[in-house]
């Protein structure tokens, strides 16, 4: 699927990475001395990144070899993949007796599908975090030392490519005392792990350059605001993980649980996602039921992993899926980006389960694999179709009105292409709107992050598009639905059963 979206223009936050890995082809002793406007105004881009320094040393590498094109670029990370895959491969083949299904249904996925194509942190992290899960996996089982060196190497290139992959701490600790590990040895992978990250930490405060930690400390203390409110990051962790991984929303039934847990989770889906639990004023009945669908298969899947037979694999998935739910929790939005770590672990655990307990598992694996295929292409098209509109919309602008001053209310995609044909996003720091002048172009856009909106009315001659798109699903609503796939700010679905405009 990620060979089919290569060529798919920049979006959501590639732009931001990409502006670091520019800015190492200028400089690259200093990645981040730089100005960028990524939430309505200019700032040291040190105060606002929140990522360690690999994946933009990869990516300057990629743009430099790739041209710059949006296709060679993400093609060159393929090996990145590749890894990735043989990782997830390698260690569900020490648990399952037929572990190609289960994860082509886990790189089928909508998650893994559309996400792991971006020049993201989260595809450079899974390179190296997901086989430092199997080499480790090898050495507590087997004593192998160099086997444990090479796993806290990778783990230590993943922290590096990501903060987010210190669930692999909780992973190796759950696994290594269930095996036996001594304490001493795991703690010496353990702070490998992190010995990377702790050195660019130390080196960005000596001088001066500051990775944007603090920034992201008060993003994360703001998650108490109202779009973060618990119940609406609960319902949308448990819809985002029924609905980018199929098989976590409907192998749960198939283990036959007892009718109580069927019964109690339909309960909990029913108050969860209860009128009582909106933020959104309207949400629609097709959204609300959709909701509770992907709610209580996953609740059951879960229901049904926690009370049935203990598989050999147990220890591990359960340490694996805790350690993402709870980084997930504590993160100020829910993320397909994110669930994507945790669909591996519950859908290796629901596969050991289904391999001992039902004769027909490779047929029930197969059907979940076309579903799969067909909900990852359809979104796929309409996330193509969103994406090409933001870059279309600043070449037709350009080339329509050329010599004009060229403004965007908005970022992601849009803001790169915008930049692209000379133009620049409005900054509140010099006035926002009052920086247009007469004569001046301003793309306004309704599906976006950070759009700055004008504060008394204005004349202005205005021209609309609607994008279109005739597949009925939405994994961003910016009119009645609920999908929200690249943020639950947006809603709690991770997609929506919606033809309102793209």
């Amino acid at each position: 699927t990620g060979l089919l979206l290569w060529g798919k223009p920049w979006h959501v936050d590639e732009p931001f990475f990409l502006s670091i890995a520019r800015q190492i082809l200028r400089d690259p002793l200093h990645p981040l001395a730089f100005e960028f406007n990524w939430y309505g105004r200019a700032a040291p881009m040190g105060s606002l990144n929140n990522t360690p320094p690999l994946l933009a040393y990869l990516l300057a590498g990629a743009l430099r070899l790739g041209g710059g094109s949006e296709f060679w670029t993400r093609a060159l990370f393929f090996p990145m993949d590749l890894a990735a895959s043989w990782g997830l491969l390698a260690l569900a083949a020490r648990f399952l007796k037929r572990p190609l299904l289960p994860v082509l249904i886990v790189l089928a996925g909508p998650a893994w599908a559309l996400d792991m194509h971006h020049v993201m942190a989260e595809r450079a992290m899974a390179a190296f975090a997901f086989p430092a899960i199997w080499l480790f996996v090898k050495a507590a089982e087997e004593g192998g030392v160099r086997e444990l060196r090479a796993s806290a190497a990778l783990a230590c290139l993943a922290v590096l490519s990501k903060y987010n992959a210190v669930f692999l701490l909780p992973v190796a600790v759950g696994w290594g005392l269930a095996r036996g590990m001594p304490k001493r040895r795991l703690a010496a992978w353990c702070a490998a792990a992190v010995a990377g990250a702790a050195a660019w930490q130390a080196w960005s405060w000596v001088s001066g350059a500051n990775p944007g930690l603090a920034a992201w400390s008060v993003a994360s203390q703001a998650s108490g605001a109202l779009w973060s409110a618990p119940s609406h990051k609960l319902r949308s962790l448990l819809c985002f993980t029924g609905g980018c991984g199929v098989a976590a929303a409907a192998w749960g039934a198939a283990l036959r649980p007892s009718r109580r847990i069927l019964l109690a989770c339909a309960a909990a889906s029913a108050v969860l996602l209860s009128p009582f639990f909106d933020l959104a004023p309207i949400v629609r009945p097709v959204d609300r039921a959709t909701g509770f669908l992907l709610a209580w298969g996953a609740m059951v899947s879960l229901g049904a992993l926690a009370t049935g037979r203990r598989t050999r694999g147990a220890p591990l998935w359960a340490c694996w899926a805790a350690s993402v739910a709870v980084l997930q929790l504590s993160y100020w939005s829910v993320l397909a980006r994110f669930v994507v770590l945790l669909l591996p672990p519950l859908t290796f655990w629901l596969a050991e389960r289904l391999e001992d307990e039902r004769a027909d598992a490779p047929r029930l694996m197969a059907g979940t694999l076309a579903a799969c295929v067909a909900l990852s292409v359809a979104i796929g098209l309409v996330d193509w179709t969103y994406a090409s509109a933001q870059r279309d919309a600043a070449r037709l602008v350009a080339r329509q009105y050329p010599g004009r001053a060229l403004w965007t209310t908005a970022h992601w995609g849009l803001q790169e292409y915008v930049a692209a044909e000379g133009g620049k996003p409005l900054d509140l720091a010099r006035g926002a709107w009052d920086e247009v002048k007469p004569g001046g172009i301003v793309i306004v856009t309704k599906v976006n992050s950070n759009i700055i909106r004008p504060s008394r009315p204005l004349r202005a001659r205005t021209q609309g598009w609607t994008i279109q798109s005739p597949v009925p699903l939405r994994h961003m609503s910016g009119w009645t639905g609920e999908g929200a796939f690249y943020s639950s700010v947006m809603g709690f679905l991770p997609w929506s059963l919606s033809k309102e405009p793209v």
